[in-house]
């Protein structure tokens, strides 16, 4: 997925809405690929006319899915490709937790300055505790970048393959991937020696934003 973003950052959009319901499995042949959908908020980030960044603006209306969106996004700050990589990571933390903080049920449901409340409030150790570190260092990567910083990658892109390369075992299987026999789940992830214990906590975030 991050090669997914990289790709179309490189074409100097933001995609503005990474989400569970905006990534897709293909079929058959397909079955390994994972597609990024809904380019419906997409936005340019780079000034074709003077080839520069775009400016740096505040007061803007909160785009996207609260959930998963940006503390910056919430803060009213223009969307960069900070913010695709900062919401990238607070969905592969969903799928691994099977929750987030600031998630309730439908009943429940928050508004998006309570879910900025929570999503500020919860420490990275809190949000990422039972789940391998590299998360962590990866959500603090993506919050300490500048609006019109260029986003390292292959720094990225590292920290993702030491986890692929971790011989840490699979909780269950994917539900299309369910082979006909009957399956026996491998011990949950809390289990596994690899996973942390504690991560140092992300610095407090203040509202105002490096330019």
């Amino acid at each position: 997925q991050l090669s997914r973003l990289e790709y179309i950052h490189s074409h100097r959009y933001v995609h503005g809405d990474i989400k569970p319901q905006n990534v897709v499995v293909g079929l058959g042949d397909l079955s390994d690929t994972i597609f990024l959908i809904d380019f419906g908020i997409a936005k340019e980030f780079w000034n074709t006319s003077n080839n520069v960044h775009i400016p740096f603006h505040q007061g803007q209306r909160l785009a996207g899915t609260p959930a998963f969106a940006s503390v910056n996004n919430h803060l009213g700050v223009e969307l960069g490709r900070r913010d695709d990589l900062e919401s990238l990571t607070y969905m592969l933390i969903y799928f691994l937790q099977g929750s987030l903080p600031w998630l309730t049920s439908d009943k429940d449901k928050l508004c998006s300055s309570s879910i900025l409340e929570r999503k500020v409030n919860t420490t990275i150790e809190d949000l990422c505790q039972g789940i391998p570190v590299e998360f962590a260092m990866i959500l603090i990567y993506t919050r300490s970048l500048a609006f019109s910083e260029d986003p390292d990658y292959n720094h990225l892109r590292s920290l993702l393959h030491v986890l692929r390369s971790s011989s840490a075992p699979a909780a269950c299987l994917l539900d299309f991937n369910q082979p006909d026999a009957p399956i026996t789940h491998s011990p949950p992830f809390s289990h596994s020696p690899w996973l942390i214990e504690a991560v140092p906590p992300c610095p407090p975030l203040r509202r105002s934003t490096r330019m």
